[in-house]
C-alpha cells in the first residue's frame, strides 16, 4: 500500500477507506481520536456514519489550529487525504499548541458522493438560529425553475444558462451571487437550501467544538473546501472585516493572498448565511478567534453551477433514468473531486503548506 503521504496511499474510492487512512494516520501521529456517530443515517453499504475528531497535543492546550474537511460532502474526500497525509507527516508542534483535525462534518454526504445531507440541506447553510425567523432571499424564488431543470440534456442546460445570465445582466453580479449562492430557506428542494431544523451534522459539530476547543484561549479554524479558485491552485475565503484582528492574522499567517481574494472565480462573493465557521466564533466567545474557508478550485465558475444543478437532480430526478443519472453523477464527482493525478499532488503540497504556516502563525502569536 502507497504511503499515506503521497497522492496514492491518501487519497480515497469510498468514506469506509478515507475514515480509516485517517483513524490510522492519527493513531500512528499519536493523536486522541474521539468519534460522533449518527445515530440514524448510514452510508450506500448500510455502513455506520462518523465525525470523527482527532487532537494531537495537550487536551488542554491554550492555542489550538483546527481543520475541517467534508462540510460539503463530496468535497471532504480531498480534505480527508490532506489531514491524513498531514497527520502522516509527523507534525512538531510548539509548546503549549495542539492541532485538532474534524474529519467528514456532513458524513452522509460523503458516503454518498452528494454536497449536501441527507435532507438535501447545505450544512454550510444550516449554522442560523431556527428558532427566528430565517433570513430572506426573495430573489431566488425566481430563480428556483432556473436552477432545477426536469431534464438533463444540453437544450435546457443551454436554456437555464441563457435565463441565468439575463438575470445577472438585470440585478447586477452581487445581487446575483446572493441569490444564488447566498443561501435560501424557503425551498427545501432547491440549491443550497439552509434547512428548517438544525441537522444532526449541525449538532455534532457544535458538541465537538465544545468538548474540545471549548478551553483554548487561542483557536484558529481552517474549512477546507474544492470547487472555487483556479484549477491546480486555490483560494482563500476570509470573511473579517479589514483591518479586524482575525483579518490582520490570516494576513500575518499567509500573506496578502489570504485577505484579497486572489484568484477567486465569483466576480462578487455572496452575502452567505449561516456559515459554519460563524458558528465557530460565535461558540467560542471566551477565545481569541481566527477562521478562514480554503477551496482548491477544480472547474470554471459556469461549469461548477452546472455540477451544483447536477447535483439537485440527480436527488429528485435522477432515479426516474438510473443510467442518465450515472454518467451524470461520475461527471459530478469529478467536478468536486477530480482524478486527475497532477490536482491531487497540488492539493497535498498546497495544504502541507497552509497547515504548517498556520502552526508556525499560531506559535508566534
Amino acid at each position: 500500500m502507497a504511503s499515506v503521504a503521497s497522492p496514492k496511499g491518501a487519497f480515497s474510492e469510498s468514506y469506509g477507506e478515507a475514515r480509516a487512512r485517517f483513524l490510522e494516520a492519527a493513531r500512528s501521529a499519536g493523536a486522541a481520536l474521539h468519534a460522533y456517530e449518527h445515530p440514524a443515517a448510514k452510508g450506500p453499504g448500510g455502513e455506520a456514519l462518523y465525525l470523527d475528531v482527532a487532537l494531537l497535543g495537550p487536551a488542554d492546550a491554550p492555542r489550538i489550529l483546527a481543520a475541517c474537511s467534508g462540510t460539503h460532502g463530496i468535497e471532504g474526500y480531498s480534505g480527508s487525504a490532506a489531514q491524513s497525509a498531514f497527520l502522516a507527516a509527523a507534525p512538531r508542534l510548539a509548546r503549549g499548541c495542539a492541532l485538532a483535525f474534524f474529519h467528514a462534518n456532513n458524513p452522509w454526504g460523503f458516503a454518498h458522493r452528494a454536497r449536501v445531507t441527507e435532507e438535501n440541506v447545505d450544512l454550510n447553510r444550516n449554522f442560523v438560529d431556527h428558532a427566528k425567523p430565517y433570513p430572506a432571499n426573495r430573489a431566488y424564488a425566481e430563480l428556483h425553475p432556473i436552477v432545477t431543470p426536469r431534464n438533463w440534456n444540453e437544450d435546457a442546460l443551454a436554456a437555464a444558462f441563457r435565463d441565468l445570465d439575463a438575470f445577472r445582466a438585470r440585478v447586477g453580479e452581487q445581487a446575483f451571487s446572493d441569490a444564488y449562492n447566498g443561501g435560501q430557506y424557503s425551498h427545501p428542494d432547491g440549491l443550497f437550501f439552509g434547512g428548517h431544523r438544525a441537522q444532526w451534522s449541525n449538532t455534532a459539530f457544535r458538541a465537538a467544538v465544545r468538548a474540545h476547543l471549548g478551553r483554548a484561549r487561542q483557536v484558529a479554524m481552517i474549512d477546507l473546501h474544492t470547487g472555487i479558485g483556479p484549477s491546480l491552485g486555490h483560494v482563500f475565503l476570509c470573511f473579517d472585516p479589514p483591518g479586524s484582528a482575525p483579518h490582520e492574522r490570516a494576513r500575518a499567517w499567509w500573506g496578502e493572498r489570504a485577505v484579497n481574494r486572489e484568484g477567486v472565480t465569483h466576480k462578487a462573493v455572496a452575502k452567505y448565511q449561516g456559515l459554519l465557521i460563524d458558528a465557530f466564533r460565535a461558540m467560542l466567545p471566551q477565545a481569541d478567534t481566527m477562521a478562514i474557508v480554503v477551496e482548491f478550485g477544480t472547474r470554471s465558475r459556469e461549469d461548477m453551477q452546472r455540477a451544483n444543478m447536477a447535483g439537485r437532480w440527480l436527488r429528485y430526478e435522477g432515479p426516474k433514468n438510473p443510467p442518465l443519472a450515472a454518467r451524470i453523477h461520475a461527471d459530478f464527482i469529478d467536478a468536486f473531486y477530480p482524478r486527475e493525478a497532477r490536482w491531487r499532488t497540488a492539493v497535498l503540497e498546497q495544504s502541507r503548506d497552509i497547515l504548517d504556516r498556520g502552526l508556525e502563525g499560531l506559535a508566534a502569536d
